[in-house]
C-alpha cells in the first residue's frame, strides 16, 4: 500500500507543479487571477476497524481555485483599456449574444460594427443613460461607439459677421458682377450647412454706394449674398430701434417704435415707405388765405390806388373759432404802401382776436361744458409785390390750422383782392398731411423762487418791477405795492394780466395770450407766449425773489415734418400685404395712421462715427434653393457688430449656427463608467454607462479561458450595479489590471512541489527495495 500512497503524492506534486507553472506562464496576462491547488488526504476505515491504528492512503487534488485579489494597474495609450479597482467583473456577451461572460481583463477595441469587444469578439455590456447620466440597469446592451453622429446635423439659419469696412473705400457706381472685382469693394466667405449636414460655400460681397454728406450723414454699402453660384435675394425688412422694436411712421414722418403708446400698428394692406426716403423735410406752415392779384387800376407803381381813405371790412374765422369776427379797418395816410397796410391790418386783427373773452361754462346746463377759448394769436398779413397779392395766415401751423375770409366790402376787394374765392378758405386737414404739425410757443422758466410760496405772497418796492419783452414788444411794468396776494397763483394771475396789458406805443400792438403759471414742485414761474413758431419770443426779468434775476430770451420753434413718398419699384407704387411686398393695392384702407417703415433691401448704413445705423437686427434673406434639388436654406445675417473705420478691412468675428455630422474626436470614460463621446461638430453624447457584475462567491466561477468566467451555482447569480456604488469597484480608463501573480511566491511553490515530488519518488524507491528484499528472502 505504501507504493500507491507515494504514487498519489507524486500525482499531487505534479498537479502542484502544473498549477504553479500555469501561474508563471500567465504572469503577463491582463486580468489573470492566480490559481491555487487545494489538496486533501485520503483516509478510509470501516466501523469494525480501530481508527487509531488506521493509516492514511495518500493525497487527493480536491480543486483548483482562483484568488481574486487586486492586481497592479498599468497605464496605456488606449482609452478603451479599462481596469477595475475593487470588486467586480466586466459583463460581456458572446458574439452570438446567447451567453453571458465575465472578466477582469479590460483590454477592449472596436469591431467593424463599432461595438466595444475583447480579443475574442465578446461585446462589453453597458446600461443606457438619461440626459443627467443616470443609468437604467434594466436596459443593458452591448456598448456601441459611433464614429460619426447621426441626426446631429444642424441647418444654418443665422450668420453673424462682424466686419470693419474701410471708411476710405471708393464708391462703386457700376452694376454688380461677382466675376469682376471692380464692381465690389470686399468679400467674405464661409461654409453653411443644410439639414443633412452637407456644406456649401457662402460668399458675401460688399459695394460702397454712398459717402456721408451734410444732407445725408450716412455711409451706405450694398451687400450681395451667394450660396454656391446661386444669388440669394435680401428679404423685406422692417426698420427697428436699438433694442429691436419695430418702427412705424405717421403721416408727418414721425418714426416711433411699436412699444410707444401713440403707435397703433396697421393691418392688412398698407402703402410701403422706406426709411431712407424720409428726407423731404419741411417746415410746418399756417393755413393761408390768398387774395386775388390786384389789378393795375388799384395797384400801380408799387402803390395802392385810393388807399388813403375809407374803410376795409371783412370777416375772419381762424383755427376753428366758434364765430367769425368782423374787421373794420379805417384807411389812413401811408396805407398806399401795401407793406404798411399789411402791418397795420395785422396789428388790428391780432388786437381784436387776442382780446376775445373765453366762453364760460353755464352752470345751469347739465352734462354740457360750454367752455371755449375764443382768443386767437399771431395772425400774419403779408403782401407779395411780385404777384400783387395779399395773404392772411392763421397764427398756428399744421393741419389743425384753418382760416376763412368772407363778407369783404368793395374797398377790401379792390385793395386786397378779397373777392369771394376758394383761395380765401382753408379748412383743417383731418387725413392728408398738408401743412405739418403745430409749432411751439416760446417758454421761459425762471429760477427757483427764494421766497416762501406756501402762504401769502408780498409785493414790495424791492420786487415790484419787471422788464418784459414779448414778440419784439418791450416794456417795464410794476405790480401795485405793497400788495399781499393770498397765494402764489393769485400773484401769477396778476402778473399775467399786467403782461397782457402791454401796448407798443409806436404801433399800438397789444401783447396777448401770455400765460404765467407756478410749478409747486420745482418752485419756478413759467411764462408761455400765445404765439408760436420761430418768431415767438419772451423774456421776463425781475427780482430774485421771483426767480427772475438771471433769465434770458427764449424763443419758440416752428416744427418740421417729413413729406411721405410711397416707395416705388420699376415705376410702380409698392404695397405691403401681410409682410410681403406687392404691387396689388387690394385691401388698402384709409384708416391707417401708422405705417411700417422698411429698410432698403441688403443695405448697410453707418453714421459719422463708424457705428452701425441700420440694420440693427438680423438682415433676412429669401429662401435659397440649392442646386441639384438638394433642398433649401432660409438664412439671416447679423451685421450689427460691424463698423466703418478708417482702418483696413477686417473680419472681426464670424459665426454661423449650422453644423455638419460630427466625426469622433475623443472618448471619455469616467470612474463611474459613464462613456462620453466628443465629436468634431461640438456635440457631446453620453453613449451609456459601463456596469459591473459581482457574485456572492467569485471563487465559484467557472474558468473558460482568456481570463473569462461563467457563472455557476457555486458562484451565485450575477448582481449588476454601477461602478463606484456599494459592493462595486471603480473603473479607470486608459489602464489595465495586471495579473496578480507573485513570481517570487510562485518560484518558492515550484521548489516546494519539486521537493515533494522527489520525496514521494524516494518513498516509492524505498518501497520497491523492501519488496525486492522480501522476494529475495524466499529465494
Amino acid at each position: 500500500m505504501s507504493f500507491y500512497t507515494s504514487l498519489t503524492g507524486l500525482n499531487s506534486a505534479t498537479s502542484q507543479l502544473a498549477v504553479t507553472s500555469n501561474n508563471i506562464a500567465n504572469v503577463g496576462t491582463s486580468g489573470f487571477k492566480r490559481s491555487r491547488a487545494d489538496f486533501g488526504d485520503i483516509f478510509s476505515t470501516s466501523p469494525l476497524q480501530k481508527s487509531s491504528s488506521n493509516i492514511g492512503q495518500g493525497v487527493l487534488l480536491k480543486q483548483v481555485s482562483q484568488e481574486f485579489t487586486q492586481g497592479n494597474i498599468s497605464t496605456s495609450g488606449n482609452s478603451l483599456d479599462l481596469a477595475i479597482t475593487g470588486d467586480g467583473f466586466f459583463p460581456l456577451k458572446t458574439p452570438d449574444g446567447l451567453q453571458d461572460v465575465y472578466t477582469r481583463n479590460g483590454t477592449f477595441t472596436l469591431n467593424d460594427q463599432n461595438n466595444v469587444v475583447n480579443s475574442t469578439g465578446q461585446r462589453l455590456v453597458a446600461a443606457s443613460v438619461d440626459s443627467s447620466g443616470k443609468a437604467d440597469l434594466t436596459n443593458l446592451n452591448p456598448l456601441t461607439i459611433p464614429p460619426k453622429t447621426i441626426g446631429d446635423a444642424v441647418e444654418t439659419t443665422k450668420i453673424q459677421l462682424g466686419l470693419n469696412l474701410p471708411a476710405d473705400s471708393a464708391l462703386i457706381t457700376t452694376d454688380f458682377d461677382r466675376t469682376n472685382p471692380n464692381t465690389y469693394n470686399k468679400s467674405t466667405a464661409l461654409t453653411v450647412y443644410d439639414s443633412g449636414g452637407n456644406g456649401y460655400l457662402a460668399t458675401v460681397y460688399y459695394a460702397k454706394t454712398q459717402n456721408a454728406t451734410i444732407d445725408s450723414p450716412f455711409s451706405k454699402w450694398q451687400t450681395y449674398f451667394f450660396v454656391g453660384d446661386t444669388q440669394v435675394e435680401p428679404a423685406l425688412q422692417q426698420a427697428t430701434d436699438a433694442v429691436g422694436s419695430k418702427l412705424f411712421v405717421n403721416k408727418y414722418g414721425d418714426v416711433l417704435p411699436k412699444g410707444d403708446p401713440r403707435v397703433v400698428p396697421s393691418s392688412g394692406t398698407t402703402e410701403m415707405f422706406s426709411l431712407d426716403q424720409l428726407t423731404d423735410i419741411r417746415a410746418s406752415s399756417p393755413a393761408t388765405a390768398v387774395g386775388s392779384p390786384l389789378t393795375s387800376a388799384h395797384f400801380t407803381g408799387g402803390a395802392l390806388v385810393g388807399a388813403t381813405s375809407g374803410t376795409l371790412s371783412f370777416q375772419i374765422l381762424v383755427d376753428g373759432a366758434a364765430q367769425a369776427q368782423t374787421i373794420d379797418y379805417a384807411l389812413q395816410e401811408g396805407d398806399s404802401d401795401p407793406q404798411a397796410l399789411a402791418t397795420r391790418l395785422e396789428i388790428q386783427i391780432n388786437n381784436l382776436l387776442g382780446s376775445l373773452p373765453d366762453t364760460l361754462d353755464d352752470p345751469n346746463t347739465v352734462n354740457i361744458n360750454e367752455f371755449q377759448k375764443n382768443a386767437r394769436y399771431g395772425v400774419t398779413v403779408n403782401f407779395d409785390p411780385d404777384k400783387a397779392t395779399f395773404t392772411i395766415s392763421s397764427g398756428t401751423t399744421g393741419d389743425t390750422s384753418s382760416i376763412d375770409i368772407s363778407q369783404a366790402n368793395d374797398k377790401a376787394i379792390a385793395l386786397m383782392g378779397l373777392a369771394p374765392s376758394d383761395d380765401l378758405s382753408v379748412a383743417a386737414s383731418t387725413s392728408e398731411a398738408l401743412r405739418g404739425k403745430t409749432s411751439l410757443p416760446a417758454v421761459l422758466r425762471g429760477d427757483i423762487m427764494t421766497i416762501n410760496t406756501a402762504k401769502s405772497v408780498l409785493v414790495t418796492s424791492a420786487n415790484k418791477d419787471f422788464l418784459v419783452s414779448v414778440d419784439g414788444i418791450a416794456a417795464n411794468i410794476e405790480l401795485p405795492f405793497p400788495t399781499i396776494y393770498t397765494n402764489i397763483d393769485a400773484f401769477a394771475t396778476a402778473l399775467q394780466d399786467k403782461i397782457n396789458g402791454i401796448v407798443d406805443p409806436a404801433t399800438g400792438r397789444k401783447v396777448s395770450g401770455v400765460t404765467v403759471s407756478f410749478d409747486t414742485k420745482t418752485k419756478q414761474l413759467t411764462f408761455s407766449t400765445g404765439t408760436t413758431g420761430n418768431n415767438a419770443a419772451i423774456q421776463v426779468s425781475g427780482s430774485a425773489d421771483w426767480g427772475l434775476g438771471n433769465t434770458e430770451m427764449q424763443f419758440g420753434a416752428t416744427t418740421e415734418w417729413k413729406k411721405l413718398a410711397q416707395f416705388t419699384e420699376n415705376g410702380a407704387l409698392q404695397f405691403v400685404k401681410n409682410g410681403t411686398q406687392t404691387e396689388d393695392p387690394t385691401g388698402l384702407t384709409d384708416k391707417t395712421e401708422w405705417w411700417p417703415v422698411y429698410l432698403d433691401r441688403g443695405e448697410l448704413s453707418f453714421d459719422l462715427t463708424g457705428k452701425t445705423v441700420s440694420p440693427l437686427t438680423n438682415m433676412p434673406f429669401e429662401t435659397a434653393f440649392l442646386q441639384g434639388g438638394k433642398g433649401a436654406l432660409t438664412m439671416s445675417i447679423d451685421f450689427t457688430k460691424s463698423t466703418q473705420y478708417s482702418s483696413a478691412f477686417a473680419v472681426l468675428s464670424q459665426y454661423q449656427d449650422g453644423a455638419p455630422e460630427g466625426e469622433l474626436m475623443g472618448l471619455d470614460i469616467g470612474p463611474d463608467g459613464l462613456v462620453n463621446a466628443t465629436y468634431s461638430n461640438g456635440s457631446q453624447v453620453s453613449l451609456g454607462k459601463i456596469v459591473l457584475a459581482n457574485f456572492s462567491s467569485p471563487s465559484g466561477l467557472r474558468q473558460v479561458g482568456d481570463a473569462s468566467y461563467l457563472a455557476e451555482a457555486a458562484s451565485g447569480v450575477a448582481k449588476i450595479g454601477e461602478a463606484g456604488s456599494a459592493g462595486f469597484g471603480s473603473i479607470r480608463a486608459g489602464a489595465t489590471e495586471r495579473a496578480n501573480v507573485d513570481l517570487t511566491q510562485e518560484l518558492v511553490d515550484l521548489i516546494t512541489a519539486q521537493r515533494n515530488f522527489q520525496a514521494n519518488a524516494k518513498a516509492i524507491e524505498t518501497s520497491s527495495t523492501m519488496t525486492s528484499a522480501i522476494i529475495n528472502i524466499r529465494s
